[in-house]
């Protein structure tokens, strides 16, 4: 029979007791521990001599005899501290390392300059954006009301808000101040000088400026938007329109009316708003005369409702008045659930998950991808940071192995390498800022609404740099540092490295793969999208564009300029249209096609012959020139789309006949195929044809000449004998076409930046990593050479792992670049796009090799034809 053993003291208190006490001695202070706990295991019992032992030990963990004993153990002539001291010896070590690794040293900067430039310019914007609408003096009083609009499907968060809930909340709750209500969609096409000029604008309450503080540099805020049909102008517009002159007072010509500037504003910065005009909102009452807008609560796009609240108005009490008037609103809406909601002015800007925004949408999602996009190309900048850290740890193995010898700890080794790395990235970001200077003017000018940031180097962007610049030198040289703090100290010295940490080969080829996966996708991206350009330049819209020549009517008499036109001997046909083919058409119109349910869609105003000269093919009906209306009715054209959008509606009477929002009777007389009036990026929308001569904008000519610039000359001259006092300004519909796809330009500068940085990353790192390999190889090239080998053989042995990486990096970045590109980010720029195609991807693939084999050769050139008996002498 076996002796049982007697119970032993709880084993997790002796581990904490352990693990509290670390390097000290407490040997005898356990074997006292494990007295008592056999005296009270015979005199008390088990459990009552477990509990009294965690008891005791409790008291020790903060005795003053273990307080004593730790601290003697943590004594050391060697100060493993990292001391003041030891940090400066840290930055000579450091410098003098740059000085001696003076290729690495320059590949590691100049690498990881050009990666934080990218992100350097996202966080500038970061802070911008985070501090819009600050300048405000009431910024904590004003609120924007948004809409929750819940049914059995989905949910969803807008900005703007119903048209009546603005005069509902004036004149039910006393505790706000003012009510200011804001509408989009005022976007004026200005007639002056002889020059028809778009702009971008919205109708705001007369409060406006008393609410915001933005400032006038002339007129008077109190009034400025007091009267219907007044005009605000931002600096810039005044300076484009008036050039010296004083614009206060003058008056601007649009279709929809004759507007009197009352004031001039200074530059939109740091704020939501997007706008280069604004009209009192008493203007948009006007126009929509028939609307009752203070009992509309069905409609919430595109009206917005800003509140300032009394000094001392909690939030709390807007939210519980919201609560109120969104049971109000649910009641005009009984099959949605509709919640009314607030947000601060300073919060808007970044938003998140909210649609119909005011405004440059500046939302969190859009900044957090373009910083990753920063990030991608940074990481391939750390990555070879890592990867020829641990590559040079031959040559630091023995610097390594002598400090730990004489003393050095752990954490010291540690700090040396991750010092190191900071002052690295702290140098980089010198060079960084040098060239996020360069490309911020060209990168902020591709970006919609950028005008308005403020990216300046101001102390509150530059804190924010340096502090990227340490994070990114602690997370560069935390591996490295791991990895050479393990290494054994002996080994070291006799020039052996063994890591209690297996893998390192693997992880920097894992590493150096992802550098050139990354490098491959962006460059694919530039052939995918210079392919789309392409692509839509030579796209059959569905209409007519070669020799059309586009010519504004500006004030000038639009019948007589076309019948002048007419007899020129190389004008083949003149028609007029409110808007051009091909480009984006804002103009929208609302249409009942039952008498109850409303339908918004586009509209174009056009002449004689329109469809004709155009080359657009009707699938049904006539054009109707001879006859364009009677009496009681409009005769239209309208598209398949149209038809189709129509056609879920319950028509009881003719579905051919439908009403405008003023009133006016329309009947269908021609239906025309599908075509792409729009840009390709815009889905086909329904559209209605108006016949108008008084509402087109231009004349479109088709011209077929030998010199086209005479012909020119001689139409100028023709417009020039109708109206002296009107510019004659002419340019081919192709033109055009081509500039409304300029965001795909903008692409490929982005694209083609990032690839080329991207690459050229890549490229140092494997130049870096080439160099070290075959400077560690010289002998054995050199044995390779004497043995007979031929330089072709040398390429290929110094050359064939590196280009397998590539080939997987390939194999990677092709399934991944098809579906991020076809599947995703082409149909967001081009809903009508042809995708991605073989040529673009092969293409780059040689690229990518061409520029690798290039950096490869440059360094093994060198080491395979130097002499033999030299490199045998190398140590």
């Amino acid at each position: 029979m076996k002796n049982q053993q007697p119970p032993s003291p709880p084993r997790f208190a002796q581990r904490i007791f352990q693990w509290w006490a670390g390097t000290a001695d407490t040997e005898d202070l356990l074997g006292d521990l494990d007295e008592h706990f056999l005296y009270n295991l015979q005199s008390r019992g088990k459990r009552k001599a477990q509990w009294i032992y965690v008891v005791q030990v409790c008291s020790l963990l903060f005795s003053y005899a273990l307080r004593k004993r730790k601290s003697a153990a943590s004594y050391s002539t060697y100060y493993p501290n990292n001391s003041l001291a030891m940090l400066q010896n840290y930055f000579k070590i450091a410098i003098r390392n740059f000085q001696k690794q003076k290729l690495f040293t320059v590949i590691n900067i100049v690498g990881l300059a050009l990666g934080m430039s990218i992100c350097l310019l996202a966080l500038s914007m970061f802070v911008s954006i985070f501090r819009f609408d600050e300048f405000h003096t009431k910024k904590e009083r004003i609120f924007q009301i948004n809409t929750q609009i819940a049914d059995r499907n989905q949910k969803d968060l807008y900005a703007s808000t119903f048209d009546a809930v603005g005069d509902y909340m004036e004149e039910k709750y006393p505790f706000i101040e003012q009510v200011i209500k804001i509408r989009s969609g005022f976007n004026p096409e200005i007639h002056h000088q002889g020059n028809l000029m778009s702009f971008h604008g919205y109708y705001a309450g007369s409060s406006f400026f008393q609410t915001f503080s933005f400032p006038l540099i002339s007129g008077n805020p109190s009034t400025a938007l007091a009267e219907p049909f007044s005009i605000i102008l931002t600096q810039s517009v005044a300076e484009t329109l008036f050039r010296d002159d004083n614009p206060m007072g003058k008056t601007l010509e649009t279709a929809t009316g004759t507007y009197r500037v009352t004031g001039v504003m200074a530059d939109l910065k740091q704020t939501h708003f997007y706008f280069q005009v604004l009209t009192s909102h008493q203007t948009y009452e006007m126009l929509h005369a028939g609307a009752n807008l203070q009992s509309d609560w069905k409609t919430y796009r595109n009206n917005y409702v800003y509140v300032l609240l009394r000094p001392n108005t909690s939030p709390e009490t807007l939210s519980d008045a919201l609560a109120q008037v969104s049971a109000n609103a649910s009641a005009f809406n009984p099959s949605e659930s509709i919640t009314l909601e607030s947000t601060a002015l300073p919060q808007i800007i970044p938003s998140w998950n909210i649609s119909n925004g005011l405004g440059v949408g500046w939302d969190l999602p859009t900044m957090i991808f373009f910083m990753v996009l920063g990030l991608l190309i940074l990481m391939p900048a750390i990555f070879n940071y890592t990867n020829l850290s641990i590559a040079r740890a031959l040559k630091r193995a023995k610097e390594i192995g002598i400090r730990k010898v004489v003393g050095a700890e752990k954490n010291q080794i540690r700090a040396q390498f991750v010092v190191e790395t900071i002052l690295l990235t702290v140098l980089a970001l010198i060079g960084s800022i040098f060239i996020f200077k360069l490309i911020q003017t060209e990168f902020l000018t591709m970006i919609m609404g950028a005008d308005s940031l403020d990216t300046s180097l101001s102390l509150s962007v530059l804190a924010v740099f340096i502090l990227f610049s340490l994070i990114i030198g602690i997370v560069a040289g935390i591996f490295p540092a791991l990895y050479f703090s393990r290494l054994n100290p002996i080994h070291t010295i006799k020039g052996e490295i063994k890591s209690r940490s297996g893998g390192v080969s693997g992880i920097r080829k894992g590493l150096f793969v992802f550098q050139f996966f990354v490098s491959l996708v962006f460059i694919i991206g530039v052939g995918a999208i210079i392919k789309q350009y392409a692509y839509v330049l030579n796209y059959n819209h569905g209409f007519q564009s070669d020799h059309v020549l586009a010519v504004p009517f500006q004030s000038i008499d639009k019948q007589v300029v076309i019948n002048e036109f007419r007899t020129h001997p190389d004008v083949s046909a003149v028609t007029a249209s409110s808007n051009l083919p091909g480009l984006p058409l804002p103009i929208t119109v609302d249409i009942t096609p039952n008498e109850i349910d409303t339908l918004t869609v586009n509209q174009v105003f056009i002449g004689e012959d329109f469809i004709e000269n155009m080359g657009m093919t009707l699938t049904w009906g006539e054009s109707g020139n001879k006859q364009r209306s009677t009496q009681n009715e409009e005769l239209v054209l309208v598209n398949e789309q149209f038809i189709r959008s129509t056609s879920v509606f319950d028509v009881q009477k003719d579905s051919l006949i439908f009403s405008l929002a003023d009133g006016t009777r329309c009947r269908i007389v021609g239906i025309l195929r599908d075509f792409n009036f729009e840009p390709l990026n815009e889905l086909i929308h329904p559209l209605v044809f108006r016949y108008s001569l008084a509402e087109s904008n231009f004349a479109l000519l088709t011209v077929h000449s030998t010199d086209i610039k005479k012909t020119i000359n001689e139409l100028d001259a023709i417009w020039t004998g109708i109206d002296q006092n009107a510019s004659f300004e002419a340019s081919f519909l192709d033109d055009k076409i081509e500039q409304a796809y300029y965001f795909l330009v903008v692409q490929i500068k982005i694209f083609g930046f990032l690839s080329a940085l991207a690459i050229v990353i890549s490229c140092l790192g494997l130049l870096g990593m080439v160099s070290y390999t075959t400077e560690n190889r010289t002998k054995e090239i050199a044995i390779r050479k004497i043995m007979g080998a031929s330089n072709k053989s040398l390429y290929y042995t110094l050359t064939k792992d590196f280009v397998k990486l590539i080939l997987i990096a390939a194999v990677i970045a092709i399934p991944f670049s098809y579906f991020f590109y076809d599947m995703v980010l082409l149909r967001i720029f081009l809903t009508y796009s042809d995708g991605l195609g073989l040529t673009e991807m092969v293409l780059s693939i040689a690229f990518l090799f061409l520029v690798g084999f290039a950096a490869i050769y440059l360094q093994t050139f060198r080491v395979t034809r130097d002499n033999p008996a030299t490199n045998l002498r190398h140590e």
